[in-house]
């Protein structure tokens, strides 16, 4: 009893010598709020209505240019200097007068405001020409009163999984290393960096080896909905709630040099509705804390080759000091080897990991420090680092391999002897084929998603810049087409003719010639971003408003509008519509896969005759016996005839993405999501050879096969890699 009264009366004093100290420090704040999802507002529909969380938005305006009388603050904290907006700004992207509706209600603020895209904001309709317009860029920084804010996009590019591709690495490590090592930083981005939704742990633990160079004290994120704290290895992550809901409101913080704190106040009308009383609270209150590494990785060297026999692991403290007993914890690909507790680092043993059993390629290898009597969870180091090594076990010859500062959602496409990789940097480069030694290299304005056309010796592409460009093989320009709206579509070539759709539903018939157009299409409500299909005289192709088109591939006149496979069953159509694979000409009718991977045949006058739930993400072009090969969520590829029959089914890594299987010689090629390679028999879905191109980060770009059966495999960690099967 006496003992909880000596801790009732520390506990009341800390708390006063902390209001004393906010009192005396007079810390700036910044407001922080998220996952706004402001509907589509297309130009066709007239003036908008009430956008939602609109009076949540109006009442956060009033607040925010007032002193915050904050609960626990013994003088009112200063209205905000700017606004954080961590992503889902808006619902289906920024289609027509969506963008101009969403910055209308969010301008009320009395002070300016930084945002970074959500999964809802790059995946319909991509905002990354706003982000281009608005901040330079997706990833942009800021220094206020002696703090940095980094502003780091995590929203993978027209997809809805989160990932913290190269692109986004390399501004992030530019942007920190010119910082001095004490500036205390904060990070905003969309999606707290632990949930389960990234890759795997390679997401993680990479990441964290990254920032843990730097005094990283918080990160702002949102993407829940919901006001909490995630710990991250030690660094808070503070996730805002939203504008409507019932967490509507408000985040509050409050810095100064040696203090943050943050305190979320609700929205009292969504208050009142969950019958809540208290409209401020405290999610996070501590002093600023140096972060200093406490170990090193000295071996092995980064990109390391093994065998079966293992990999050596050798760790060492960074400074001489007294020795502290930590918990070290080894895992490869996120799986715990080996776990060393009382660890003295001065003493830490030389250690051999085991590495049979695993698939030839790319590996991670996550060292964890953790403080003995700690919480055991490997997710929540005091220290971490990372080092990717490759397993080589004889079957599999990597004939180069190259690492770009950009993450690849194209397909590599061969030129000549040349292998042309269009990076999400706007850049597009050529390699030697043979050799990986850089050739040419060509800057647009915007990020390049869509896999090239090359046809006629001509090169063609588009960019987020909002032109459509057409290359010769020493990659000079031979001509440049602007449209005025982003292109992501992927290009079609037929008879001279280039066929394409951009962000804002268009699609375009261009003269590979000359660049002229021959005619435009407008339009669907929504992005097109796959490869259209020719069949006789008519174009098809689908769209993210839920939609199946057919033109008249003379003059671009409409023929019919269908419904997608799933979109003709189920309301949310947007979300199941067949967008992002191209359709695929199966005999006498239309093959077509969705997002609710569905797998569907269409007659050419727009009739759906077949409608099955067969989990189907991809499907290839058929072969030269009518058949299709199909990508399967269930981690599968499947042989089909046109009418959806199995032929056979073989169990590979496989997933989601919309990335056709790679049909040629007659084998398969298919990466699966985070990077195994499978190559099988077309005839019998017998396993070939594996390989691992990544360590487990996405693999959004289909695999190119060239000469010998060489593969290039292009990875969002920026990872280009060609690689055959040995002796082949």
């Amino acid at each position: 009893m006496k003992r909880s009264w000596i801790a009732g009366v520390l506990l009341v004093a800390v708390h006063c010598i902390a209001a004393v100290a906010w009192a005396a420090a007079a810390p700036f704040t910044v407001l922080h709020f998220s996952d706004v999802h402001i509907g589509p507002y297309l130009a066709r529909e007239g003036e908008p209505g009430k956008v939602r969380g609109a009076d949540t938005l109006a009442w956060i305006a009033r607040a925010a240019g007032e002193p915050q009388n904050v609960p626990g603050m013994e003088v009112p904290a200063p209205a905000p200097d700017f606004a954080v907006v961590t992503g889902d700004i808006t619902e289906y992207g920024v289609i027509d007068n969506t963008w101009a509706i969403a910055q209308h209600a969010i301008d009320a603020l009395p002070c300016p405001w930084y945002a970074v895209p959500g999964n809802h904001d790059n995946t319909w309709v991509a905002l990354y020409d706003v982000m281009r317009k608005r901040h330079g860029g997706a990833n942009h920084a800021l220094d206020h009163a002696g703090w940095h804010f980094a502003f780091v996009c995590s929203a993978s590019p027209q997809e809805p999984v989160p990932s913290l591709d190269a692109t986004t690495r390399a501004w992030l490590k530019a942007d920190l290393s010119k910082l001095d090592p004490g500036t205390p930083i904060v990070l905003a981005m969309h999606h707290s960096p632990e949930i389960g939704e990234y890759a795997n742990p390679v997401e993680m633990d990479t990441f964290l080896d990254l920032i843990r160079d730097y005094n990283v004290q918080l990160i702002l994120v949102g993407h829940g909905h919901t006001p909490r704290v995630h710990d991250i290895a030690g660094i808070p992550a503070i996730e805002g709630g939203s504008t409507f809901g019932p967490n509507a409101g408000y985040g509050l913080l409050s810095l100064n040099s040696d203090h943050v704190r943050y305190d979320y106040r609700r929205f009292p009308e969504s208050a009142k509705a969950q019958g809540k009383t208290d409209v401020w609270k405290k999610l996070y209150d501590a002093p600023v804390i140096p972060r200093r590494r406490k170990f090193a990785l000295t071996t092995p060297e980064p990109g390391a080759r093994v065998d079966a026999q293992g990999l050596t692991v050798r760790v060492s403290a960074i400074k001489a000091g007294p020795p502290r007993a930590r918990e070290l914890v080894l895992a490869i690909d996120g799986e715990e080897r080996v776990t060393l507790d009382g660890l003295e680092l001065a003493d830490a043993p030389e250690l051999k990991l085991p590495t049979g059993g695993l698939v030839e390629g790319a590996h991670l290898l996550t060292a964890a420090m953790r403080v003995p009597g700690k919480k055991k969870d490997a997710r929540d180091p005091q220290d971490i680092r990372t080092r990717v090594f490759y397993v080589d076990n004889g079957a599999t010859e990597v004939q180069w391999r190259v690492m770009l500062p950009a993450a690849v959602k194209a397909g590599p496409v061969i030129v000549n002897d040349q292998l042309v990789v269009a990076g999400t940097d706007g850049i597009v480069r050529a390699f030697d084929a043979s050799t990986g030694k850089p050739g040419w290299t060509f800057q647009t304005g915007g990020e390049v998603l869509a896999t090239p056309a090359w046809s006629a010796e001509t090169l063609v592409f588009g960019s987020g810049d909002g032109s459509v460009y057409a290359l010769d093989a020493a990659g000079t320009l031979r001509w440049k087409r602007e449209v005025g709206l982003p292109v992501y579509g992927q290009p079609l070539v037929a008879d001279g003719v280039v066929y394409l759709g951009d962000n804002g539903g268009n699609m375009h018939a261009i003269a590979l010639a000359d660049g002229k157009p021959k005619w435009d299409f407008s339009r669907a409500d929504y992005a097109i971003e796959c490869q259209p299909a020719v069949w006789n005289d008519a174009l098809y192709f689908g769209a993210w408003d839920g939609y199946l088109y057919s033109l008249n591939r003379a003059d671009g006149t409409l023929r019919w509008r269908q419904l997608g496979p799933k979109s003709s069953t189920h309301p949310a159509f947007r979300y199941y519509a067949p967008a992002d694979c191209g359709p695929v000409v199966a005999g006498d009718r239309l093959a077509v896969c969705d997002r609710g991977y569905h797998f569907g045949t269409y007659t050419a006058e727009g009739t759906l005759e077949t409608n099955a739930a067969l989990d189907v993400g991809a499907i290839s072009a058929v072969d030269s016996n009518g058949f299709l090969y199909a990508r399967r969520l269930g981690d599968s590829v499947r042989k089909i005839d046109a009418q959806g029959k199995t032929i056979w089914d073989a169990t590979v890594p496989s997933g989601r993405f919309p990335i056709p299987p790679t049909v040629h010689g007659g084998r398969v090629y298919v990466c699966g999501n985070t990077g195994t390679l499978t190559v099988l028999n077309a005839d019998s879905g017998a396993t070939i050879w594996t390989y691992r191109a990544t360590p487990g980060f996405y693999v959004m770009a289909p695999v190119t096969v060239g000469k010998r059966g060489t593969c290039f495999i292009a990875g969002m960690d920026g990872s280009v890699t060609a690689v055959r099967e040995r002796n082949r």
